[in-house]
C-alpha cells in the first residue's frame, strides 16, 4: 500500500509539475491562413499588338514576360545561316574568348581552299582564302557570322572537331544541351536543307548566344577587317536603323527562304532598374521574285517591325505607388481566436520598366516563431512578394488587424 501511495504521489507531482510547465510556456504559433490573388495587374490594358508575318514562322519573347507574339513556332523548317550561331557557340565553347581577345591564329590549308571551291561552286556565300594565310579566331568569327562565309564554317568545324562528322555531333549534342528538341544540325554552315529548327527553338538558341559576351559583341559588330585588308560587312542591315538592336544572325537559301534570329534591348528613363530584352526568330519569308536578297529584306522587316512595335508601350511604374494586393484571410491561434489581415508596402525597386498588361506573380510566406499572445493590431505576420521573370518587385507585410487575445488555463493545461 505504501508503494502503490508513493506511486500515486508521484503521478500527481508529475502531472502537477507539466501542468506548470504548460502554464507558462509560449503557445504555439498561428496559423495564416490567406487566399492570395496569383498575379497583381500593374500595368493595366491590353498589350500593343504585333504585325505578324503572313507566311512563314515566328516567335517573340520578351525577359520581362514570356513569349510576346507568335506564328506556327513549332513548325519544323529550313534555318539556313542562322546555324552559324551554333557553330559559334561550339567554337567559342572549345576555344573561348575574353571580350575583345582576338585568340589563337588558324593557318589556312589547302583543304580550306577546297572548301572555299566547293561553296563558290555551289553559289554559296563565302569568303576567299588562300594558303598560308593567317587568321586569328576572332576573324574566322566574324567572317562566319558577318558575310555568313559558308567555307569558313568547315573550315571552324575541321580546326575544332577534327573532322565535320564529329563537329556536327557537336553541335547536334549542344542543341539537346539547350533544350531544342525540335533541331537536327545536318551541316556547320546551315546550307543543307536537312538542318531544320522551329522559331521557338531558335529562340532558345538566342538566349544562349547573348549569355556569351563574346559572341554578343562579334553579333553586333557592323564591319570587320580581314588579314588581307579586305572590310567585311554584317548582312544584318537592322543594326543601327532600329533602335536598341542587338542582332544576331540572319540566313538565306533557297529551301528556307529569308531567316532572321534576332535580338534587342529598350533602353527605359534614367533611373529604372532593368532595361527589357526581346529575341526572337522570324523562318521561311518568300516574295513573288524568289530572290534571296528580298526575302532576307522581308525577314528584316518583319522583326524590325515587331520589335518597334512590341516596345511602343513601356511605363516605368514605382512599385511603392501599387495598391497593395488584397490579402482575404485570417491569422488564428491554437485556441480558436482569429483576426483579420491587410497589407503594406515594405520594400521594392526603385522603379521598373514593365510591357502594359504585365502582371506581378504573387506568392506569401509566415513570419517564424510568432507568439500568439503578443500579436496585436499592426503586428507583422507575413509576407507577399511580387515578381516578374523571377526578379523581385516589390514586397508587402501583411499585418494583423487586431489581437488574438490569451488562451485559458484550461487550454494551455490540455495543449
Amino acid at each position: 500500500l505504501a508503494v502503490g501511495f508513493a506511486v500515486m504521489a508521484g503521478v500527481v507531482v508529475g502531472a502537477g509539475a507539466v501542468a506548470a510547465v504548460r502554464l507558462v510556456s509560449t503557445p504555439p504559433p498561428p496559423d495564416l491562413h490567406l487566399q492570395l490573388a496569383a498575379t497583381l495587374a500593374v500595368a493595366p490594358g491590353p498589350p500593343p499588338a504585333i504585325p505578324l508575318p503572313t507566311t512563314g514562322s515566328f516567335d517573340l519573347v520578351s525577359s520581362d514576360g514570356g513569349q510576346v507574339a507568335s506564328l506556327a513556332p513549332t513548325a519544323v523548317v529550313p534555318i539556313g545561316s542562322i546555324a552559324k550561331v551554333m557553330t559559334a557557340l561550339v567554337v567559342l565553347k572549345a576555344k573561348p574568348l575574353a571580350l575583345e581577345q582576338s585568340g589563337p591564329n588558324y593557318t589556312i590549308t589547302e583543304q580550306d581552299v577546297a572548301f572555299y571551291d566547293q561553296v563558290v561552286a555551289g553559289d554559296g556565300s563565302n569568303l576567299p582564302v588562300t594558303v598560308g594565310e593567317q587568321f586569328s579566331e576572332r576573324q574566322l568569327l566574324l567572317a562566319l557570322l558577318l558575310p555568313s562565309a559558308n567555307n569558313i564554317a568547315e573550315t571552324l568545324a575541321v580546326w575544332v572537331a577534327g573532322s565535320q562528322p564529329a563537329f556536327i555531333a557537336e553541335l547536334n549534342s549542344e542543341a539537346k544541351t539547350l533544350g531544342m528538341t525540335q533541331t537536327s544540325f545536318a551541316d556547320a554552315s546551315g546550307y543543307s536543307p536537312q538542318t531544320v529548327s522551329t522559331a521557338s527553338d531558335l529562340v532558345k538558341l538566342g538566349q544562349a548566344a547573348l549569355a556569351n559576351p563574346a559572341l554578343t559583341y562579334l553579333v553586333g559588330t557592323p564591319t570587320a577587317t580581314m588579314p588581307d585588308g579586305t572590310t567585311i560587312h554584317n548582312l544584318d542591315t537592322d543594326l543601327g536603323t532600329v533602335p536598341g538592336w542587338l542582332g544576331i544572325k540572319t540566313g538565306s537559301t533557297p529551301q528556307a527562304g529569308g531567316c532572321l534570329l534576332f535580338a534587342a534591348e529598350h533602353v527605359g528613363p534614367l533611373g529604372a532598374t532593368s532595361d527589357v530584352r526581346v529575341v526572337g526568330a522570324v523562318l521561311g519569308q518568300t516574295t513573288p521574285s524568289g530572290a534571296l536578297d528580298d526575302e532576307l529584306g522581308l525577314a528584316l522587316t518583319v522583326a524590325g517591325t515587331a520589335v518597334k512595335a512590341a516596345f511602343e508601350d513601356y511605363p516605368t511604374i514605382d512599385p511603392g505607388s501599387l495598391k497593395p494586393p488584397a490579402v482575404p484571410g485570417t491569422l488564428r491561434s491554437g485556441w480558436g481566436t482569429s483576426t483579420g489581415l491587410q497589407a503594406s508596402f515594405e520594400s521594392g525597386l526603385s522603379s521598373v520598366e514593365v510591357r502594359v498588361g504585365a502582371t506581378l506573380k504573387l506568392s506569401a510566406s509566415q513570419v517564424t516563431h510568432l507568439d500568439p499572445t503578443a500579436v496585436a493590431s499592426g503586428t507583422v505576420v507575413g509576407h507577399v512578394t511580387g515578381t516578374i521573370a523571377g526578379v523581385t518587385v516589390a514586397t508587402w507585410d501583411v499585418s494583423a488587424t487586431g489581437g488574438l487575445g490569451q488562451p485559458s488555463w484550461q487550454w494551455l493545461i490540455t495543449h
